[in-house]
């Protein structure tokens, strides 16, 4: 059974700890820092203001590129499956922890 380690993260601003097998800490900072990206160019288009709102259409961008990507490369979907999961599940408890006077 893998160690779970806890990952300190920041996700808009906000700081906090996923819990992570101790071989997949890369590739869960790697996916924070690819959605903080994708957040961050949805910002800069200044259409969207509210915090839930850019952290749910950068999350979809994320799984738009990640599907795009399977399918080019003739990759089965399933494989991503579960990191789709992991990436939707971060957003959840992201937009949880949000105050709701932001919605």
């Amino acid at each position: 059974m893998s160690q779970i380690v806890q990952v300190d993260v920041d996700i808009m601003s906000r700081q906090f700890k996923i819990g992570a097998p101790a071989e997949e800490k890369d590739t869960l900072i790697q996916a924070i820092d690819l959605l903080n990206q994708k957040i961050a160019t949805v910002k800069s288009t200044g259409k969207i203001v509210e915090s839930d709102k850019i952290l749910i259409m950068a999350a979809l961008n994320v799984v738009h590129d990640l599907l795009k990507m399977s399918m080019q490369n003739g990759l089965a979907i399933g494989e991503f499956e579960r990191k789709i999961n992991d990436m939707l599940q971060v957003s959840e408890r992201a937009l949880a922890k949000l105050p709701s006077a932001q919605s």
